[in-house]
């Protein structure tokens, strides 16, 4: 089965020492770019954005600033593994070790959807906004979420996937991974401005090389969407995998350029 063709009109990008795309196909880690910014934010749901809600923020916006596209309108698909799981067993911790009280302003960034939230408010988005969990299943999951709304609405949707390092309590027995985030704006196929486009089908050989990344981001359950966002960026056609090895076994076949 392969999904509906669709336009690729803009990419975001966020590992540790590689703040945007154009950083990470640059290749040239910054030292000082080490913690996501999260400047997409407002200075008020900055202070209250942990690490993962600044890293999803700023792939947003970076996508979004290449797609031209209406930040206060667009469709906007969060996908996440394990979310804010840091802060939800931070919380339990307090509660159930320390016995303190549940503080109800961390309890809201404890949500899965925190960051969906978080950029809606800042953006202030009218257009609807999601949050998907489908373990390393997500960024299949999440892309063909933002395809049928792309199709169904004739709108630009935004895509992005990120996790940041589970806490040891929560995954005792996984592989440990990087932080990671990215993005990619979908809209109906011959749009303009459209860098590629792209399938997904529910099974494949993968052609594409993957880029320079570490182990520990490909351990990353994220890590299907940000092979997407490297591939479109050095202008690789073919067919990638979007899960880690481990997931249904979904790719993405991509063709650069306009149709």
């Amino acid at each position: 089965m392969t999904s509906p063709r669709v336009a690729v009109t803009g990419l975001g990008f966020w590992a540790t020492g590689f703040p945007t795309v154009a950083a990470w196909i640059a290749g040239a880690p910054d030292a000082t770019a080490d913690k996501p910014q999260g400047k997409a934010l407002d200075r008020v749901n900055r202070r209250r954005a942990g690490p993962l809600d600044r890293a999803l923020a700023d792939v947003v916006a970076e996508a979004i600033a290449q797609a031209g596209v209406d930040p206060a309108s667009v469709p906007v698909v969060v996908g996440s593994s394990i979310g804010e799981a840091v802060t939800m067993i931070g919380l339990l911790d307090e509660m159930w070790r320390n016995h303190n009280p549940m503080s109800p302003a961390d309890f809201t960034m404890s949500v899965h959807n925190a960051a969906s939230g978080l950029i809606s408010i800042s953006n202030k988005n009218r257009g609807m906004t999601t949050s998907i969990a489908a373990d390393e299943n997500t960024p299949a999951a999440a892309l063909l979420e933002g395809i049928g709304l792309a199709l169904t609405r004739e709108v630009p949707v935004v895509v992005a996937c990120a996790d940041e390092p589970a806490p040891p309590t929560l995954v005792q027995h996984a592989p440990p991974w990087a932080m990671l985030a990215s993005a990619i704006v979908l809209a109906p196929q011959g749009a303009a401005r459209a860098l590629a486009h792209l399938e997904v089908e529910e099974r494949g050989a993968p052609t594409i090389a993957p880029g320079p990344f570490a182990p520990l981001l490909l351990q990353n359950p994220q890590i299907g969407l940000a092979l997407v966002v490297d591939a479109i960026a050095r202008g690789a056609p073919g067919v990638l995998p979007l899960d880690r090895g481990t997931g249904r076994g979904h790719v993405a076949r991509i063709s650069v350029g306009a149709p």
